[in-house]
């Protein structure tokens, strides 16, 4: 594919305009929200990274694809159908949604997957870099390798990018019900009681997916995270639907299709929607 110089974000949430402040520095960058109208947005960002960039949001509803040379789709999993709609994949789109319940429509559009790994909260047009990490790309339909100036986002190809989708969706399944349910950061899984229950979490989700994924890689993240309040707890508290269904009902799913008995994390998915519908 051609050089970069053009990145479309679309969503506006803490990711994508993290994603934006940083890539602004080398790349004339779009955000596509819900805007109604064309207009500029100042992004500042603190934390472990600082910076300030303008960029223009425009509404989703006007999306062009040729007007990009790659997107980046940051929002929930539970818009992703809704914010592709205007995409055929002739621009890379790279979905960076939690949960695998947008792996076969990725598949199906001809789009491409990305895991992103920082923490980062959000207040207006504010953002905090709470945590750094990578964010992962890569394409399960021989997509040649993207790559990008250095920067603190770190966006690095990965060849064996469903691996690393569930590797996320490990992570996401043990830490985002705990923190939301018990109403703790994600530090608190480092020690029980909350260990032992993240421990069972994965135990069940060792038992489904084939693919090896270390504790070790948990505990990572729950290190590099440990000050941060997990995305599900913050819908919660803001009375905002959760990812929930995105993350834990495909493994749900899954382990019927398998034949095989979950007691925890089907428990988990029925109380957080009990939590989510009281808010």
């Amino acid at each position: 594919m051609n050089p970069i110089k053009r990145v479309g974000i679309i969503g506006n949430g803490a990711v994508g305009l993290l994603m934006a402040s940083v890539l602004a520095n080398d790349y004339d960058v779009t955000v596509y929200g819900r805007s109604t109208s064309l207009e500029e947005i100042s992004i500042t960002r603190s934390g472990l990274t600082s910076g300030s960039a303008r960029v223009p949001l425009r509404s989703s509803e006007t999306l062009l694809e040729t007007d990009q040379d790659i997107f980046f789709v940051t929002t929930k999993a539970h818009h992703v159908e809704e914010a592709t709609a205007r995409l055929s994949g002739k621009v890379p789109v790279f979905i960076c949604s939690n949960g695998i319940a947008h792996l076969d429509y990725v598949k199906r559009r001809g789009f491409h997957l990305g895991v992103v790994e920082h923490g980062v909260t959000k207040q207006g047009d504010q953002i905090e870099h709470r945590g750094l990490g990578r964010i992962r790309i890569g394409s399960t339909t021989g997509l040649s390798p993207v790559m990008f100036q250095e920067n603190p986002l770190h966006i690095t190809w990965e060849e064996d990018i469903e691996q690393v989708v569930i590797e996320k969706l490990f992570a996401n399944a043990i830490i985002n019900p705990i923190t939301a349910l018990c109403s703790v950061k994600n530090g608190a899984l480092a020690n029980s009681p909350c260990r032992d229950i993240a421990q069972t979490i994965y135990d069940e989700l060792t038992s489904i997916f084939p693919q090896h994924v270390s504790y070790a890689y948990i505990d990572s993240i729950i290190e590099r995270t440990a000050e941060n309040r997990s995305s599900m707890l913050r819908d919660l508290e803001e009375g905002r639907p959760t990812e929930v269904d995105a993350i834990l009902k495909p493994v749900i799913e899954k382990a019927d299709q398998m034949k095989i008995s979950l007691s925890v994390i089907p428990l988990l998915h029925k109380l957080i929607l009990g939590a989510s519908a009281s808010c």
